[in-house]
């Protein structure tokens, strides 16, 4: 009896090396999307839980609490407080007490502090650059409409995610976003 010599054929390698070939091509492209959905839903799921943090220290503390879009600048301040046009908040976003109504933010005040989005991550506000709960929870706005957040991804274009603010200071997640449009059809 002769020992047989264990390992692969050549055909057998190159079998495997084709298999393995045509599962990438499958997967790779594929691979690239779940990548940019899932930036757009850490930023989605960061802005969800800093915007009810403001509104349940807003109810909690009985006075105004803001969520304001950050400077650039490792400083911990708010860029501005305009409370209309859309305005980019891809650099960040403070959350801090508004005791004294002047949509700034004191060192004193920051309650916490977002800046560790992904650079490619775009995120737009539909109200400007601050957003107010006063002490019973709701939006200080002028406006009766929602106010709506769209969140992109440089990296793949028809990535994208909506959330919304009710006047009455409730948060939703769009359901039916649409992209090119960036609105909300639910």
């Amino acid at each position: 009896m002769s020992e047989r010599e264990k390992g692969f054929t050549l055909i057998e390698l190159m079998v495997s090396l084709v298999v393995v070939g045509i599962l990438l091509l499958v997967a790779v492209p594929n691979f690239g999307n779940f990548v940019a959905q899932s930036r757009v839903d850490s930023v989605k799921n960061k802005l969800v839980s800093s915007i009810a943090l403001a509104r349940s220290e807003a109810i909690k503390r009985g006075v105004a609490v803001a969520v304001c879009r950050k400077n650039p600048d490792p400083a911990l301040t708010c860029v501005g407080t305009a409370v209309v046009g859309s305005k980019d908040w891809s650099d960040g976003w403070l959350v801090f007490l508004d005791e004294d109504d002047n949509q700034t933010a004191a060192a004193n005040e920051i309650i916490k502090v977002y800046a560790d989005i992904d650079d490619t991550s775009t995120i737009q506000y539909s109200l400007g650059d601050v957003i107010v709960f006063d002490g019973f929870g709701l939006l200080n706005t002028i406006s009766s409409n929602e106010e709506e957040f769209a969140i992109g991804d440089t990296g793949d274009l028809t990535i994208g995610a909506g959330l919304s603010i009710r006047p009455t200071g409730r948060i939703r997640t769009c359901v039916n976003w649409t992209v090119s449009g960036a609105t909300c059809g639910d």
